[in-house]
């Protein structure tokens, strides 16, 4: 048997899976009204995010209020200049399939002194409002979103005491209104899950996430015992996510993000240690279960935090079903690439939980010593 070749078909599957990296950017959030006449979606931006020259760096650290209160007249001209620039490059509307034409408002300069919305960490943002004059007689207006990789649009509609939240990530639109030929507006109609379910899929899709559930297949390839595991990993994580986004409980990122590498090397080494799927391993998986939650968290968090917590229901959900739906397709992938090597099962378990087991340490020994790494 060649050990080479399942060593790289796993290094593949893992390698080149689309990974989770850092964006000054999580989400931009946007509360839509209509107003009659007037349709107006209003928000914070971050600066950062807005301007050219450190928009586009991953990881980048957000611009200080402080700082930025303190520049030019023309510096304010020239952020006002490209936030605009750059909202054009991600919004576009449109109502009964027709584009629309739409202005932009900056109600920070109307104020006197001027002044820049307050944000804990000292975090420069500017306000917005986006007003498009109504258009007469039926059809939807769809909101566009050509944000970049994993920046989501989070749009909060408020009718009354009805209050809705839907969301996308790049590529995707969204149904702000809906109106009939008489001009009466029809109530939109929106999947309580919203865009979350994609969201929670496309986290999983990270190398981190990717080696833990691989780890637990290569202990026992079995359909039944891993959607058994499956289930109640999600069941964990749904706990600490829920508790941790209605701010029940608080562990810092960096301590979680440790613990999961940690996670990851110990299922590959125990895997190599015990050869028998057991009850030891459902109560290991259901403690990682309740640690990755807390990292499915941070990723969550800055999404969802102006949102009403009688809102984050739907979210919640989607995002687990989103979770819960990326490693089934993980499994049934790893499945696959099993089937020609039947034959060979113990000897891909074997290399292939060695392979766990050395990413997870490197990851682990990465995080928590050499931190500012590029590494991962």
């Amino acid at each position: 048997m060649n050990f080479a070749r399942i060593f790289l078909i796993l290094l593949f599957f893992t390698a080149f899976s689309p990974t989770a990296k850092a964006h000054q950017v999580p989400s931009v959030e946007l509360e839509f009204q209509d107003l009659n006449t007037q349709w107006r979606l209003s928000g914070q931006m971050d600066i950062a995010y807005m301007l050219p020259e450190t928009r586009n760096i991953p990881g980048g650290p957000p611009l200080s209020r402080a700082a930025e209160m303190k520049v030019t007249p023309e510096e304010f001209a020239r952020i006002r200049k490209e936030t605009e620039t750059t909202l054009r490059k991600l919004l576009r509307f449109t109502f009964a399939d027709q584009e629309v034409a739409w202005r932009i408002e900056f109600p920070d300069f109307q104020k006197t002194p001027f002044e820049l919305p307050e944000e804990a960490g000292d975090i420069a943002l500017i306000s917005i409002q986006i007003l498009i004059d109504a258009v007469p007689g039926g059809g939807e207006l769809r909101i566009h979103w050509a944000g970049e990789k994993e920046t989501e649009l989070i749009i909060l509609t408020e009718v009354g005491d009805d209050a809705r939240v839907v969301s996308t990530l790049p590529g995707g639109t969204l149904m702000l209104l809906k109106r009939e030929d008489t001009g009466k507006s029809v109530a939109v109609e929106t999947p309580v899950t919203g865009g979350w379910v994609q969201l929670g899929f496309t986290h999983v899709m990270g190398a981190d996430h990717i080696l833990f559930v691989l780890g637990l297949f290569l202990l026992v390839p079995n359909w039944r015992a891993l959607m058994g595991q499956s289930l109640l990993f999600t069941l964990a994580h749904s706990i600490t996510l829920a508790l941790a986004v209605f701010g029940v409980v608080h562990v810092p990122g960096k301590i979680v993000e440790n613990l999961i590498a940690v996670s990851i090397a110990w299922v590959g080494i125990e895997n190599l240690v015990v050869h028998k799927f057991g009850r030891q391993r459902m109560i290991l998986v259901f403690c990682f279960g309740l640690l990755h939650g807390l990292g499915f968290a941070s990723v969550l968090a800055d999404k969802l935090g102006n949102i009403p917590r009688d809102q984050l229901t739907g979210p919640l959900l989607g995002f687990n079903v989103g979770v819960e739906l990326a490693q089934i397709s993980v499994l049934a992938l790893a499945f696959i690439i099993l089937l020609p090597l039947k034959k060979w099962t113990p000897q891909v378990q074997t290399v292939g939980s060695a392979f766990v087991a050395v990413a997870g340490v490197t990851w682990a020994v990465q995080r928590i010593f050499f931190p500012q790494s590029p590494l991962f």
